[in-house]
């Protein structure tokens, strides 16, 4: 299954367009042949957006658009049948005219490509007008090549599509869904069973009401908000089949003792930070940890140093 994530970055100068695409060719990253263009040639996509653009005379407003085309882990695919799916969803009819590169990443444990698209279309010189419907048909295009693929699909729901940027949005308000959406992520991939799951979900206060009568199945957070796992983004990763399906490769491929570990670790963290932490943190521990602060405390766990708990609370989280 392949999902699509919109980035949200600075898009409206030339200098981002131009770091954005010199960021998905980083050698780093990719190979020569997993790169590949759409009405333009990748390596010298940069001047050849910008030569569309003044010849349109359309050099303001969003430069380009970005977005990221992933598989999950466990998904047997090599990196050449990624960019293969990449350079077939780019004959959609949707990018008719308009010039994009793509380029395929094998630096992560999971395969995913970068898309950059000119927002001038080089045949019409009509700007790209991004809008739910417009990412809707991407989707279904993407979730079709899968399928000819040979690859699983998700059946997910229409029009429930969100950018990154939306999703992550931490306004007044939105932030307990956005810790929701942690804590179900966090148990999902430490979880080897739907019990499994729910009680580690119980274990950082969210009830879940999950039974075969009902279609969805709906989280209740500690303050007694609801939320369906159709709302959590993007949707199809959040599907009751997928979840269990996410359990039977954590039981299959996982060691119980790690995943058991990892998220002790996690309710040790949590429990440190309701010690030190402000309001805030308490009321959202997860988005707290987020970032830097748990991968270094991981990364501290899997040197073999341990972690000294007792003098933990007197440092700054």
């Amino acid at each position: 299954m392949a999902v699509i994530d919109f980035i949200n970055a600075e898009n409206k100068t030339y200098k981002g367009m131009k770091r954005a695409i010199s960021y998905i060719l980083n050698p780093e990253k990719t190979e020569p042949h997993l790169i590949s263009g759409h009405n333009c040639d990748p390596e010298n996509a940069y001047y050849e957006f910008v030569l569309t653009k003044r010849h349109f005379k359309k050099e303001n407003g969003r430069q380009f658009i970005h977005f990221v085309h992933s598989f999950a882990p466990y998904e047997k695919v090599t990196p050449e049948q990624v960019h293969e799916i990449a350079k077939e969803l780019m004959q959609a009819d949707i990018f008719k005219g308009f010039q994009v590169v793509a380029a395929t990443h094998t630096d992560k444990d999971h395969l995913h490509t970068h898309f950059i698209i000119n927002t001038v279309n080089a045949e019409t010189g009509l700007k790209w007008k991004q809008s739910r419907e417009q990412l809707q048909v991407i989707k279904d295009y993407s979730d079709q090549l899968c399928r000819n693929h040979g690859l699983q699909v998700i059946k997910g729901e229409q029009g429930n599509y969100k950018t990154r940027g939306e999703y992550r949005s931490h306004k007044k308000g939105q932030s307990w869904k956005y810790e929701l959406f942690l804590a179900v992520k966090a148990c999902m991939r430490n979880s080897i069973s739907k019990e499994d799951f729910i009680s580690n979900m119980n274990r950082l206060g969210y009830s879940v009401n999950w039974t075969d009568e009902r279609k969805y199945i709906t989280f209740t957070t500690p303050e007694g908000k609801k939320c369906r796992n159709r709302k959590l983004y993007p949707p199809e990763r959040f599907t009751k089949e997928n979840l269990l399906k996410t359990f039977e490769m954590n039981k299959k491929y996982q060691d119980k003792k790690v995943l058991d570990e990892r998220i002790e670790l996690l309710f040790t963290l949590i429990r440190l930070l309701s010690i030190n932490g402000n309001n805030v943190n308490s009321k959202y521990p997860l988005t707290s940890l987020e970032g830097q602060v748990l991968k270094d405390k991981v990364k501290e766990m899997q040197k073999g140093e341990g972690l000294d708990w007792e003098h933990e609370s007197e440092r700054e989280l």
